[in-house]
Order: C-alpha cells, then sequence, then structure tokens
C-alpha cells in the first residue's frame, strides 16, 4: 500500500514538472522578441557631387637641354637639382675656336665694307658723267655691275659674321625654360658634339599638371560642367590623405580610349611648395557641383536583394521592409533618390536577423552628420 502511494506521488510530481516547463519557455521567448539594433537617421544636407580616381604628376614642360655646338664643357654652372631660371647659363663650352672664326669674319666684312664704299664711290661718278654724255653707256655698265657685285660680297659676308656670332653665343648653354633640373649628364672636360648628348633634363614644376582618367559615362556629366565654369581639382598625398595642392581643371582629350574606356583628363597646379614631383602617384577629386538637400544614411544600411536596395525602417517599436533607390555613394553614405523621407530611422546593425514587422530594442542610436 505504501508503495502504491509513493508511486502515484512521483506520477503527479512528474505531470506537474511537464506542464510546467512550456510556461517557462513562453515567458523566455516573450522577453526575447525584440531584437537589439543600431539605427541612424534620415538626414538632409548639401552634397559635392564629384570624381575620385588616381592621377600621375607631369611637369608643365621638359627640356632635353644640348649643344648646338661642339667643344669641350669648361664650366657647369649649377649644382644638381637646382631650380634654373630662363636665360641662366648652364654649361660653357671653350668659345677659343669660335672667337677666332668670328674675328675672321668681321675682317672679311671688314674688306667687303671697304669694296662696297669703293664700287658705290665709283658708280655713283659714273652715273654723274654718263648723265652728262662724257662716260659711255659700256663703262658706266660694267662700273654698275662692280657695284653691285660689292654690294653682294657685302652682303654675304655679314652674313658668315652673324653665324659666327651666333656660334659664339651657343658656347654659353642657357636654360630655355625656369624649371627644376636634373643632374649634370656630362661633366667638366668632356667632348660634347652639336645635337648630340644630351647635357641635363629641365622639367618645370611651377606650375604644373597632374594627368588622370575617367570612365566614358562620365564625358558628357564633365563637359557640361566645365561649359558652366572652372572645375577644382584636388590632389593627396595616397599613403594618408594629406592634401598636396588644389588646381583646376585645363584639358579633356578629344578621345575616348577604346581599349579602357576611359578618357584623359589634365589640371594644372600652382605647385609653389614643389609638393606635387614629376612622376608621383596621387589620389585626385574632381569637383563637379554641389547635390542641395540631398537625404542621406549610411550605406551599411542598404540591403541588397533581386528586388534592388532595401532598408529597414523603424516605426512604432517595429521595423518595415522598404525598397529605396540609390543615386550614389559619398565618403560612406549613400544618397537616396526614393523611398525615404527626412527624419525617418534606419537600421544600420543587426538587419540579418530582422523580418518585416519585426519588434527592435535600439542599443545605440547613431547620426550620419548635422541636420541642415
Amino acid at each position: 500500500m505504501l508503495m502504491k502511494s509513493n508511486l502515484l506521488f512521483g506520477v503527479i510530481l512528474l505531470s506537474s514538472a511537464l506542464t510546467g516547463c512550456p510556461k517557462s519557455s513562453n515567458a523566455g521567448a516573450g522577453r526575447s522578441q525584440a531584437i537589439p539594433v543600431e539605427v541612424a537617421s534620415v538626414i538632409q544636407r548639401d552634397i559635392p557631387i564629384k570624381r575620385e580616381t588616381i592621377g600621375t604628376v607631369e611637369p608643365l614642360s621638359s627640356v632635353q637641354l644640348k649643344s648646338k655646338v661642339q667643344g669641350e664643357i669648361v664650366k657647369v654652372h649649377f649644382s644638381d637639382g637646382a631650380q634654373v631660371n630662363a636665360g641662366e647659363v648652364l654649361f660653357s663650352i671653350d668659345p677659343r675656336s669660335y672667337e677666332a672664326a668670328l674675328q675672321r669674319a668681321q675682317a672679311k666684312v671688314a674688306v667687303a665694307q671697304a669694296n662696297f664704299d669703293n664700287a658705290k664711290e665709283q658708280a655713283d661718278r659714273y652715273t654723274t658723267l654718263s648723265n652728262r654724255g662724257v662716260a659711255s653707256k659700256e663703262q658706266f655698265t660694267q662700273i654698275r655691275t662692280a657695284a653691285i657685285t660689292a654690294a653682294s660680297e657685302l652682303a654675304a659676308q655679314q652674313a658668315d659674321l652673324a653665324e659666327a656670332q651666333l656660334f659664339k653665343d651657343w658656347t654659353s648653354v642657357v636654360a630655355p625654360i625656369s624649371g627644376r633640373a636634373g643632374a649634370a649628364l656630362i661633366k667638366l672636360g668632356n667632348i660634347v658634339q652639336s645635337n648630340n648628348e644630351v647635357l641635363v633634363v629641365i622639367n618645370q614644376t611651377k606650375p604644373t599638371y597632374v594627368l588622370f582618367a575617367l570612365p566614358e559615362a562620365d564625358l558628357d556629366e564633365v563637359r557640361e560642367r566645365l561649359a558652366a565654369g572652372p572645375l577644382r581639382v584636388a590632389a593627396k598625398n595616397p599613403d594618408n590623405g594629406e592634401v598636396l595642392g588644389e588646381g583646376e581643371l585645363v584639358f579633356i582629350n578629344n578621345a575616348v580610349d577604346r581599349e579602357s574606356g576611359m578618357f584623359t583628363l589634365k589640371a594644372s597646379f600652382p605647385n609653389e611648395t614643389e609638393s606635387l614631383w614629376p612622376g608621383k602617384f596621387v589620389d585626385v577629386t574632381l569637383s563637379l557641383a554641389e547635390q542641395k538637400n540631398a537625404l542621406t544614411i549610411p550605406s551599411e544600411a542598404i540591403l541588397d536583394s533581386q528586388k534592388g536596395s532595401q532598408v529597414f525602417v523603424v516605426e512604432k517599436g517595429g521595423v518595415e521592409l522598404r525598397k529605396v533607390v540609390i543615386e550614389r555613394t559619398v565618403a560612406g553614405d549613400s544618397v537616396i533618390r526614393s523611398g525615404l523621407m527626412k527624419g525617418e530611422t534606419v537600421v544600420i546593425s543587426g538587419q540579418l536577423r530582422l523580418t518585416s514587422g519585426a519588434k527592435v530594442d535600439i542599443q545605440t542610436p547613431v547620426a550620419t552628420g548635422s541636420d541642415s
């Protein structure tokens, strides 16, 4: 009898335990219905319309300086890498043979000048005599021909003198442009040939160019914006984002590269500090315009699916999955063309656990910027 009583008491306890478990589980489920999420507000602000790419610094002009005469380098007037000015003497070539040639040309001009003066005097005198009928026509013709020949000889000798002076001047090799000189490639004591060896390379770096390319799809917009006014271009250090200079777009190439589908642009920078060095790679930002009162949200709120871009919008403690149209992405924010309104709240973290209508527990409200 006692064993039956104990058995009955055990069954009652087990039955109570089994019927109590669902109640405990339902209570825990009720407490976990709200899914923790982070959110951000849809804000309205002015957004720059710009294009970002990689560019290369190239000098405004580059000159490979050569000698126009042959001779020995007797002096180098600059230090390797120095800033040089247009007209500044950079190399001196031994001028002695050219000075001698110049003196010979000057002497020949003096002789030709004396011959011409004498012939002209004779021609003038015979012109007077011929007019009076004293001199014969044949004599007059001979004297006049001699004067013309003397004038031609004088002109030829003067041309030779000018050439000799030019060769003499060319023994001083001057900088044709202002810029940054490289290393002297021909040193003191070497013999140079005319128009042969490169003596030094000069790059004009102030101002300078930055060359970059954009996709063909941007061509029409860039041309339209440029026609409306100057377009600003910024160049940054790709390693740390430091702004190296600000310039202006000055050139759009007249053809699109069919292999790459890109077109080339060129911007001019004052580069007074020479922070933009020829051959350096830089991050380029081309500013086209500014979009006023654009709606923006953090890009992490966007969910991509076969139906397009979607976001979870918080409404009265729950969420609604809504389709949106994205215009573009700028610095981690997405510009919304349609689907959202200013002041609405979107989920930026925890979306994978959500379904439309789910309850949420907002953990850390996050702002995307200052509301305008």
